[in-house]
């Protein structure tokens, strides 16, 4: 089998849509490995669904996502349009549960414009406003994101796939990297499980090629260059080849309540609150309007000990030992035995055990909701969140080059929203770095949907 130019690992809405800029920009063998039969079965579909609005994004420390979300949403908004895919402009509040929250909601109102929004998509609002708009809200005020919109990401991606395909990029699924890790010098081997079918070793015979292969074929898949965007394994598949040693994760699952259909008008837009926590990875509970019209709460940010387990702590019993043990330790130690992380912590799990719980976190701005009105679980998607050797929790993207690869690791909320728009501005630069000189331009073939040029320049462009 002939080698792969450009392979990227994790076929969530990152990796499908790098897959997409590179295929339509460059001749060359594109290939997209994913670990499920599927794309986007993991963060990007098991999360709010909303394309947000970068209000609340600092304009200097999470510059990064606020300029690809605002970015983004012009881009999400032709695509759906054209491609007929749901768009259902909700809107969001984001309400203030104590007085203190006011300041904050002032600074949004700032940082929108800021960040690249019109003012009029914005309106701060006093507690009788926001009664006069939803009549079942309670709070010290808000802000009015009126163009948040409620989309179906799962939906998106697999059309992204497809567009992807057209312009000649393969998609391996049901295909897990298990190991990557150099031999003789500058050579690579990567162990892949395909669940339920045993695993292979395969060893490189070249200096400039990764080979890859899949346990059902009898054919190596190999390629010149890596890009991991694996979400919750990014930053282990990073490990593998030395890289980001000094950073490791931790796992934390939210989990939504659905509403009966009976009580969704308690209210018809997104309530969301400013985060009590902004340092940590615990959320407070929102409203959540989705695309087909049902309603969730949630959600929570439970501790579990790794990025698939959406029910209970672990999926095997070793794992927690696995995780604790897993270097660099430190960072964790430090996290781990702050008394302010154990008491969220706790507090996390109880609103996962309890729907009562989670209800009366809800009550604090609705207060007419009643634990009846919840038929059971909904959604559940688990965020990994990047930890430093001080034991801080990273708010931005970390982006790491290694031999033969470049890796995305921590690429959180609002990630699904933005990525259009940073997979562009990545591709650009990995082409400035001369990383992907090896491929060959493909002729002008029109602007298409969406014009390269012009996304890279308004990733520049927002807010200076």
């Amino acid at each position: 089998m002939e080698p792969f130019d450009v392979t990227i690992v994790g076929g969530g809405i990152l990796g499908t849509s790098m897959a997409y800029w590179l295929a339509n920009r460059y001749e060359g063998r594109i290939a997209v490995i994913e670990r499920e039969r599927r794309v986007a079965q993991h963060t990007s579909r098991r999360n709010t669904g909303v394309i947000h609005r970068p209000f609340y994004l600092d304009p200097e420390n999470r510059k990064v996502f606020a300029r690809s979300a605002q970015t983004a949403y012009g881009m999400w908004k032709v695509y759906a349009a054209e491609r007929g895919l749901p768009w259902r402009r909700v809107g969001t509040f984001e309400v203030a549960t104590q007085p203190w929250m006011v300041e904050k909601l002032e600074k949004y109102v700032r940082w929108g414009p800021e960040n690249g929004m019109a003012p009029e998509e914005l309106e701060l609002l006093t507690p009788e406003e926001v009664r006069r708009y939803e009549p079942n809200v309670r709070c010290y005020g808000a802000i009015w994101s009126k163009t948040d919109t409620a989309v179906d990401y799962e939906v998106y991606t697999e059309s992204l796939k497809a567009d992807a395909e057209r312009a000649g990029a393969t998609f391996v699924t049901g295909a897990e990297v298990e190991s990557v890790r150099p031999v003789a010098g500058e050579l690579l081997e990567l162990q892949v499980r395909n669940p339920g079918r045993g695993d292979e070793r395969v060893s490189m015979d070249s200096k400039d090629r990764i080979r890859v292969r899949l346990d059902w074929a009898r054919e190596p898949l190999r390629t010149r260059f890596l890009i991991n965007a694996a979400g919750g394994k990014s930053i282990d598949i990073a490990h593998m080849l030395g890289l980001g040693r000094e950073y490791t994760d931790l796992h934390f699952r939210g989990e939504y309540w659905t509403v009966h259909p009976d009580y969704r008008f308690l209210s018809s837009r997104n309530i969301y609150t400013v985060a009590r926590h902004p340092d940590m990875p615990f959320l407070d509970p929102h409203w959540i309007v989705r695309a087909d019209g049902r309603v969730e709460i949630g959600p929570n940010a439970v501790p579990v000990t790794g990025p698939y387990t959406y029910r209970g702590f672990f999926e095997d019993p070793a794992d927690p030992f696995k995780k604790f043990f897993e270097q660099p330790v430190r960072n964790k130690l430090v996290v781990l035995f702050n008394p302010d992380f154990l008491t969220l912590a706790a507090e996390e799990w109880a609103s996962s055990l309890s729907k009562r719980v989670m209800t009366n976190r809800v009550r604090e701005f609705l207060p007419t909701l009643r634990v009846g009105y919840l038929t059971g679980p909904g959604t559940a998607g688990v965020r990994a969140s990047v930890i430093d050797r001080r034991g801080n929790f990273v708010k931005e993207a970390i982006e790491l080059e290694g031999p033969l690869s470049y890796h995305i690791t921590n690429y959180n909320s609002p990630g699904a929203t933005g990525a259009p728009a940073y997979s562009a501005d990545l591709v650009a630069r990995l082409a400035g770095k001369g990383l992907l000189d090896h491929l060959k331009p493909k002729a002008a073939t029109g602007k298409g949907l969406w014009d390269f040029d012009t996304v890279v320049a308004a990733i520049g462009s927002v807010a200076g």
